[in-house]
């Protein structure tokens, strides 16, 4: 089976626009490649690299059959479903854990940002 540079490409802005929501120049950043890069990678301008691929599946959590493949989309782009169902079924209690936990990691990548 050959490799789709056009198909890789849009599975990479889908996770950037999608998923994460962020811009060009942030997901670059959380991927640690130039934006440039990102954005020859999401037009196909060429197949991306082991480092590349890499890169952005370490940053993002997302496997690396779903980049190249598309294999096992409906598991890791459904979490912000599956967080939008707990909050909306979950009580006060829970409701209050949830945030106490999210705000908690939240701040603890602020200050890793910060400092790298």
């Amino acid at each position: 089976m050959a490799l789709d540079k056009i198909v890789i490409g849009a599975r990479v802005r889908k996770i950037r626009e999608e998923f994460f929501e962020e811009s060009r120049d942030k997901f670059s950043k959380r991927c640690n490649l130039t934006e440039r890069h990102i954005g020859q990678i999401e037009r196909g301008d060429f197949l991306v690299s082991l480092n590349a691929l890499d890169c952005i599946s370490s940053a993002t959590g997302i496997s690396v059959d779903y980049i190249l493949y598309g294999k096992g989309e409906n598991k890791k782009l459904k979490i912000k479903d599956t967080l939008h169902d707990m909050i909306e079924k979950g009580d006060k209690e829970e409701l209050q854990m949830y945030y106490k936990c999210i705000t908690t990691i939240k701040s603890y990548v602020t200050k890793k940002e910060k400092n790298n």
